[in-house]
């Protein structure tokens, strides 16, 4: 063996030496994208909680008339069968006015 082939199996194991390593940077670069990731969700999640815990049902209350149409609407497209979409509205609209009664 020469000293050519120590050199060239000497270049081989640093190039595989850095590959290791640039492949290590690369699983801890996605590990902490993912727990940032994490973290934000966590954060949703406590703010979440904070309000329910703060105010309540009312927090899942829709507070305005849009809102509260919106989700009227849903209700009777469940429950009924229209299809047309004038008709839906105009029984939302009437059991939101019931309700105000």
């Amino acid at each position: 063996m020469t000293g050519h082939d120590d050199t060239y199996l000497g270049n081989i194991a640093k190039e595989k030496h850095k590959l290791e390593h640039e492949k290590e940077i690369l699983d801890a670069k996605k590990e902490i994208f993912a727990l940032k990731q994490e973290v934000i969700h966590l954060k949703a999640d406590v703010k979440y909680e904070r309000e329910l815990r703060l105010k309540g049902a009312k927090h899942h209350e829709p507070v305005s008339y849009h809102e509260k149409l919106r989700e009227m609407i849903r209700k009777v497209e469940q429950e009924r069968k229209i299809t047309d979409l004038f008709h839906i509205v105009d029984e939302a609209q009437r059991r939101l006015r019931d309700e105000e009664k």
